[in-house]
């Protein structure tokens, strides 16, 4: 063993560094302890001798208690505890000071001074050790004494005074060392209680609060200790939104614990369910084969579709939509959520399997070109605005306009659905929507034509929107009424939301209802959004010349809205014979390429033949167009 090693073992009794250092904390306050001791006898003794004689080794007992006591002080600061070098320097410090005392001390304490370091050397090594060294010389030194051929010139005074600093001594030191035992033993206790508080955060932090099933973290996890051969389905609850905004958090919470116990009614082994939050759950499907989980997906269906969910004497009807990926790999729940998110647009109430085609590939990289070029597109300004007209289908005539957004991207101008979903997604909506706001009062400015803006969710709760509308209408002296705000027919219609389209109502805006038709229309959720347009959803229009199921639904809304006192905009116009059809199904305008796509400037020159709309010309502008 090498000397350092040596000194190490002597100096911490066998504790290593690196070890635990709480331990290595409390054995050095201990060795610690030691040396404030011996600097206190060396003190005390000093004083006896300052009154006692001889006055000139009290003096340096004195001495030396404090400089070993400040070398000990200057050792220790700005340290929580001693560390090897330090420790070393007060071991050999303690020698030297204790060396001092034996060369300077008259020959009848010697023994005193000697047994003190003999002592604290074996109390380095343990309070028990110390006592039985303390004992040991205690009773060898009256024995000694004792014995009539053996003459120490030891007097009685310096035996008490040996035998007081012993005691003293020893019992410090045992304090310190049963302080220290109980110190491991609160350790040992603290030390379970955060294991059980790491446990208890581990399980917190994997499990869903509302219903006690493991959450996405613990999916996750769980993922990477499946092999290849999983099935990995993502279930969204459809119209969720509309469950919230209409009964409340409360009421849908219990709506998802409902949920979830009719899901857990076929989960097992081979089928794990997993609640990611809110509205999503998962299943794990182990040992997939073919059509497993598409057979599966259908019996949660069916599960649904035999019997509603109840809650409070109100029947509410439960479908999903659901993403499905196979094979596990890293990217398996991205996949899940991508098809997911692929049906989600194509409507609710269905399931898509994942397909990793050129095709997705291609859209990450688009997406993730996208969430970086957006910011430097805003603060570089390159967010335009083209207006595509609006015709009133009596007089055949431009009355209003739709401000739609569009990106330039160096040298190309781009459609909003290239880069508003991850707009949205990375939080930049609000900042297009203000953008369009502005360019658009800018250009209207003065003027007394009728104009629409789209607006989103995220633009009704962001707080300043109304501040911001007043600013704008008195900078660009903008006539609220000829401002119409477009919003989608199944936006949350909260408390919120609707206390602020009915501020922008009291404004003097106007609302038009965007899309209607698609995914959650609900005729008598319009009533509470008080709308002045209806804009009938393209998909239907488009077709009406081939569809006869497209007629009847536009019939129905055209009837509905005349009964609520709100005009219907018929979108994709794209030929005559769809133009002639709206115009006799009663609808009040239309829009679309049939007349013009949109374009970045509008002129207000006549026609030629004035009062018809003419055919769309290859220019930039809507100088074909009579207003």
């Amino acid at each position: 063993m090498s000397p350092k090693n040596i000194l190490n073992n002597l100096l911490t009794s066998g504790f290593r560094f690196n070890e635990n250092e709480e331990l290595l904390k409390n054995r050095f306050i201990q060795l610690n302890s030691i040396f404030i001791s011996g600097a206190l006898v060396a003190l005390f003794a000093g004083m006896l001798r300052l009154f006692m004689g001889p006055h000139v080794l009290g003096i340096v007992d004195i001495g030396c208690a404090i400089a070993f006591t400040s070398l000990m002080v200057f050792l220790r600061r700005d340290k929580k505890y001693f560390d090897i070098t330090s420790t070393a320097v007060l071991s050999i410090g303690f020698i030297v000071f204790t060396a001092i005392i034996l060369i300077l001390e008259n020959s009848q304490s010697k023994l005193l001074w000697y047994a003190l370091f003999i002592v604290s050397s074996f109390l380095i090594k343990g309070y028990r050790f110390g006592l039985i060294a303390t004992l040991t010389t205690i009773a060898t030194t009256y024995i000694l004494e004792i014995l009539p051929f053996v003459n120490l010139h030891v007097e009685n005074k310096d035996l008490i005074l040996a035998t007081s600093t012993y005691i003293c001594i020893a019992l410090f030191s045992a304090y310190t060392a049963i302080a220290h035992e109980r110190n491991i033993e609160n350790l040992k206790e603290s030390n379970q209680k955060i294991e059980k508080q790491k446990l208890k955060l581990h399980s917190q932090l994997r499990t869903n609060p509302l219903t006690n099933l493991p959450n996405q973290y613990a999916l996750e996890e769980h993922l990477t200790k499946f092999k290849n051969n999983i099935s990995l389905i993502i279930l969204e609850i459809d119209s969720f939104d509309t469950i919230t905004s209409e009964f409340g958090k409360p009421f849908s919470n219990e709506i998802i614990k409902k949920v979830y116990q009719r899901l857990d009614k076929i989960a097992s082994k081979d089928f794990l369910l997993y609640h990611l939050f809110a509205n999503h759950f998962a299943f794990i499907i182990k040992d997939y084969t073919r059509d497993k989980d598409i057979n599966f997906m259908h019996s949660i269906k069916n599960l649904f579709e035999l019997e509603s969910i109840k809650y409070q004497e109100i029947d509410i009807s439960i479908t999903f939509s659901a993403g499905i990926a196979r094979k596990n790999s890293e990217k398996i729940i991205i996949q899940a959520n991508a098809a997911l998110s692929d049906i989600k647009k194509r409507g609710e109430n269905g399931y898509k399997l994942f397909e990793n085609s050129e095709k997705y590939d291609k859209q990450q990289k688009n997406n993730l070109y996208w969430a970086k070029r957006i910011k430097e597109i805003i603060l570089e300004d390159d967010l335009v605005v083209y207006y595509q007209p609006i015709i009133n289908n009596k007089t055949e005539k431009i009355e209003k306009y739709e401000s739609l957004v569009r990106a330039r991207d160096k040298d190309t101008i781009v459609p909003p659905h290239i880069f508003l979903e991850i707009a949205q997604k990375t939080g930049y909506m609000q900042i297009i929507t203000k953008t369009v706001i502005e360019k658009s009062f800018q250009l209207f400015e003065k003027s007394q034509i009728d104009f629409s803006i789209n607006i989103t969710n995220d633009d009704l709760e962001d707080t300043s929107i109304i501040k911001f509308l007043k600013q704008k209408i008195r900078q660009y002296n903008i006539d609220p009424k000829n401002v119409y705000f477009e919003v989608l027919e199944n936006i949350n219609t909260s408390n919120k939301n609707k206390n602020i389209l009915k501020e922008l109502k009291e404004m003097g805006f106007k609302i038009s209802i965007d899309d209607f038709g698609t995914e959650s229309s609900n005729f008598s959720r319009i009533l509470t959004i008080d709308a002045d347009i209806i804009k009938i959803d393209g998909s239907f229009v488009k077709n009406l010349d081939t569809d006869k199921s497209s007629i009847k639904i536009v019939e129905t809304i055209v009837v509905f809205a005349k009964k609520i006192g709100a005009k219907t905009v018929a979108e994709f116009v794209h030929n005559e014979d769809i133009f002639n059809i709206v115009k006799n199904l009663g609808v009040d305008y239309s829009q679309g390429y049939y007349f013009s796509p949109p374009l970045p400037q509008i002129e207000e020159l006549p026609l030629k033949d004035k009062g018809k709309v003419a055919k769309p010309q290859t220019n930039n502008t809507l100088n074909h167009l009579y207003i």
